[in-house]
């Protein structure tokens, strides 16, 4: 789920723009993040204000996560909490307090997806660093950064309280590096081009009209991501293939089999009195971009969406003999995570739980159903804010616009984007169990004498992201755009 798998994350950067710097004296700040629960601040006595920032590392709970095999992408939940609530990122201090610019001092996955044969070309083995156009607007422009090779950092650090081979180990390490200021006469002079290439993706989106002539100009919305991370640099045995069959393939068949379901029905004249889309979200590893396309430029009046239905990685279930990995849960044969009804709408429960007992005695499992970590709700994962599974998949940008929501899932596993998410593991019959409950829930939704209700309390995150939505203009109608030159259909 990514950034997925569960994205979780927010919808791109700003737009990477041409660098120009000359003669900038240059600070080293240790790995950069401020991090208030413990009150660690490299910049104590250090001003950055138009200085290039040199950077080392990251912080060893990100170090961790990044070693398991679950960080370096939107999916994982952030152990040190909210950005820019919780801690800063070296970015964000460089934007706020005048930094030039950032030399980052790779790690050894840096080191090695630089050495890949795609890194002559600017980018890795998946391309290059993409943005979606339309998000860039009214985004401040990023503080420039770079990535030092071996050479420039020991150049960077000759002479200095540090070596080059000091600051590299200490940053694969996780260590404490202080910061300080480097020699007075070691200054930067840094021009980089960009350059520019187009590329498209999209997402897929069918709808089966309502019956009822009124209320057929309402929605509900059942989605599942149709993107995955792509290729590896390297992985044991050679395969670089990261194949997605639970993450999000899962999720992408069963919404085909839900749609064909409806198509079927709707063949004969069966229709739910509400209109029923199918959307197939695209950029969801990259953070949540699809979802967000949708709802901040959605093809239909968004007002008027009543519930969101979401499925990312809905494919396995617990193998004979299958033990959970501390950090990791996945549900049980016949047994599914919901997620959303019990932090934002009581009716969608009654909905989830309704369906559940009257097709295939699906088990629900609100284990990741919940903000915050307690005795009982994702205790597994890093704390104090645990998984935070509720804000990491597409159901979160329509939960944004105050649309409830209910995500289904099978949970977390140790092939979660690696090569090792492979077809033969995924359990068909619980997932088909689970296509037909979102697939009821989608008709018990659709012919409902009223939509839906969020609770009068939501979460803080979740109101202020509302608000920031509505701020930023979501929900503009936007015509949808006719097939790209060349595209066969």
């Amino acid at each position: 789920m990514g950034g997925g798998g569960f994205g979780g994350g927010r919808g791109g950067g700003a737009a990477i723009e041409p660098v120009d710097i000359a003669g900038a004296p240059l600070v080293f700040v240790g790995n950069g993040y401020v991090i208030k629960k413990t009150n660690i601040d490299p910049y104590k006595g250090i001003d950055v204000k138009g200085k290039v920032m040199v950077v080392a590392g990251v912080p060893a709970e990100i170090a961790a996560l990044q070693a398991s095999g679950r960080g370096g992408g939107r999916g994982a939940a952030n152990p040190l909490g909210v950005e820019n609530t919780d801690f800063v990122t070296p970015q964000g201090h460089a934007a706020k307090n005048g930094a030039l610019g950032i030399i980052m001092i790779p790690g050894f996955q840096q080191l090695t997806a630089m050495a890949s044969p795609a890194a002559g070309r600017g980018a890795g083995p998946n391309g290059p660093p993409y943005q979606v156009v339309k998000f860039q607007a009214g985004r401040p422009v990023p503080v420039p950064t770079i990535t030092a090779g071996v050479a420039l950092t020991n150049a960077l650090f000759q002479g200095e309280k540090l070596s080059g081979a000091q600051v590299f180990e200490g940053a694969a390490a996780g260590a404490k590096l202080d910061s300080f200021a480097l020699n007075s006469e070691k200054t930067l002079t840094l021009q980089v081009a960009v350059t520019r290439t187009p590329g498209s993706t999209e997402n897929v989106i069918a709808m089966i009209e309502g019956r009822d002539p009124v209320l057929k100009q309402e929605y509900v919305v059942i989605s599942a991501h149709l993107d995955h991370v792509g290729l590896s640099v390297a992985s044991p045995g050679g395969d670089t293939v990261n194949n997605g069959a639970d993450d999000d393939g899962s999720g992408s068949a069963a919404l085909m089999a839900v749609a064909r379901a409806f198509a079927q029905g709707a063949a004969k004249g069966i229709r739910p009195k509400r209109s029923v889309i199918f959307l197939w979200v695209a950029g969801e590893e990259k953070g949540l971009w699809g979802s967000q396309y949708f709802n901040q430029f959605p093809p239909v009046d968004i007002t008027k969406v009543v519930a969101n239905l979401n499925m990312d990685m809905v494919g396995r279930s617990k193998p004979k003999d299958y033990t959970d990995p501390p950090t990791y849960k996945l549900v049980e044969p016949g047994e599914v995570l919901v997620v959303g009804p019990s932090i934002s709408s009581d009716d969608m429960a009654k909905v989830v739980e309704r369906v559940a007992v009257d097709v295939g005695k699906l088990k629900i499992n609100y284990f990741y159903d919940t903000t915050a970590p307690d005795a009982t709700h994702d205790n597994l994962g890093p704390q104090p804010n645990g998984q935070r599974i509720f804000y990491r998949s597409d159901h979160y940008n329509f939960a944004k616009m105050g649309i409830p929501v209910a995500f289904y899932t099978t949970g977390l596993h140790p092939d979660y984007h690696r090569v090792t998410d492979s077809p033969e593991k995924i359990d068909y019959k619980s997932m088909e169990t689970i296509a037909r409950n979102v697939a009821a829930a989608g008709w018990v939704l659709g012919n409902a004498a009223t939509r839906p209700k969020l609770k009068e309390k939501l979460p803080e995150q979740l109101v202020n992201d509302m608000k920031t939505a509505k701020e930023a203009g979501w929900g503009k109608l936007t015509p949808v755009l006719p097939p790209l030159p060349g595209m066969p259909f």
